[in-house]
């Protein structure tokens, strides 16, 4: 897809303002009032009390929306984009080692290609949107066995949920560790990470916590952070050894972090505490059952025919044939709504819908309005040319 950029060379005083949307991508999001608010609500230095005090409550907290105990689980906070939690897990713990990354669209493409620069990596290739194949897992664990097993929950290039279940118990039964990417589902779609076996996840502040973009977080067990005791890191800052030392020794973090970026999203996670991680779910599923719903009206088809397999997080719709991404994105902005199109064997065929932020289903019913009023436009404008 192409996007319109400003040449560095107008004057600023030339260059359009900027204005807000409302954001129906997967991240960035709009963020509630109060997150709003918390991002500039306090000042104060990174290594004196409130801080550890601020961090200390947003791990606790981050731990309940994860479902998981304190006395088993830690959770870290890297400065970066959910990205850097998973270079963090895969340089850290992979170490050299060999890793078995599983992959179905851009992001499992994405895990490939970081724990390349760090370990002896295989990839079980699978289509975009391909369900995964575990009789084939399977032998590649055996065939290899790997330190670690990687993989996505939620492969944002397509909407499709990935069985992290099966897979670790794949890797339970073999002693393995299982590493899951979950920048996009975590708090958006359930996912019980001790009962699946999970040895360490990631996530991100700008997803489904519904704060701002810049920090993630990387969740594991006490026993795999403490095993990493010793282990040389190839990337010093990225040590996720040392995060969890500073964690867990210092109520600290090892380099300073964004702090304004932590107080919008303690507020954000407080939120979801307040509201229920559980009843946070069944909302954003509902939301999204309306989009879909409202998709199927206007006649548009869905890129995943298995409800089961979508996440609560996205929706991928299939473009009318002959209809330009680009002029659709560019309608729909005019209406004030920001959507993605489609990646890699998607692209120019698809737009995906996220409901993670503030959004309700008076947004929703305006933004399907929004896609029908464009959809006929640009289907006129074809018919004249």
């Amino acid at each position: 897809m192409t996007y319109s950029t400003p040449s560095l060379l107008v004057p600023h005083s030339e260059l359009a303002p900027l204005q807000s949307f409302r954001l129906l991508c997967p991240g960035p999001v709009n963020v509630h009032p109060e997150v709003a608010a918390a991002l500039t609500s306090h000042e104060f230095s990174h290594r004196e009390e409130e801080m550890s005090t601020l961090l200390a409550n947003l791990r606790h907290n981050l731990l309940r929306v994860a479902g998981v105990s304190a006395a088993t689980w830690a959770a870290v906070i890297i400065t970066g984009s959910g990205t850097a939690a998973n270079e963090s897990v895969l340089s850290s713990v992979g170490a050299h080692g060999r890793v078995l990354v599983l992959q179905n669209g851009e992001f499992g493409a994405r895990l490939a290609q970081i724990s390349a620069h760090h370990n002896e990596t295989k990839v079980v290739e699978h289509a975009w949107a391909e369900a995964y194949d575990l009789a084939r897992i399977e032998a590649e664990i055996d065939a290899l066995r790997p330190d670690m097993v990687a993989m996505v929950h939620h492969e944002t290039s397509t909407g499709m949920l990935n069985p992290v279940e099966a897979v670790g118990a794949l890797c339970k039964r073999r002693g393995i560790k299982l590493f899951v990417d979950c920048v996009s589902s975590f708090a958006a779609d359930a996912l019980d990470l001790e009962g699946a076996g999970v040895t360490f996840a990631s996530t991100s502040s700008g997803k489904a916590l519904a704060s701002y973009p810049g920090l993630s977080v990387v969740f594991g067990r006490h026993e795999a952070f403490a095993a990493l005791a010793g282990r040389k890191a190839p990337c010093h800052y990225l040590d996720l050894f040392r995060f969890y030392q500073f964690a867990e020794g210092r109520a600290q973090t090892p380099n300073t972090p964004a702090l304004p970026l932590l107080l919008a999203l303690a507020r954000a996670t407080e939120l979801v505490v307040e509201a229920g991680p559980s009843q946070r779910v069944a909302r954003l599923r509902k939301l999204n059952d309306r989009v879909r719903a409202g998709a199927k009206a206007l006649g548009l088809e869905l890129l995943l025919a298995d409800s089961a397999a979508r996440s609560n997080v996205l929706t991928s719709v299939m473009l009318p044939a002959g209809t330009n991404f680009d002029a659709f994105r560019l309608g729909l902005r005019d209406a004030g709504f920001v959507v993605y199109g489609g990646k890699g064997p998607y692209e120019g065929r698809m737009f995906q819908v996220s409901t993670i932020g503030a959004v309700d289903e008076a947004v929703i019913d305006e933004f399907l309005v929004a896609v029908g009023n464009v959809l006929r436009r640009t289907a006129k404008a074809r018919s004249v040319a």
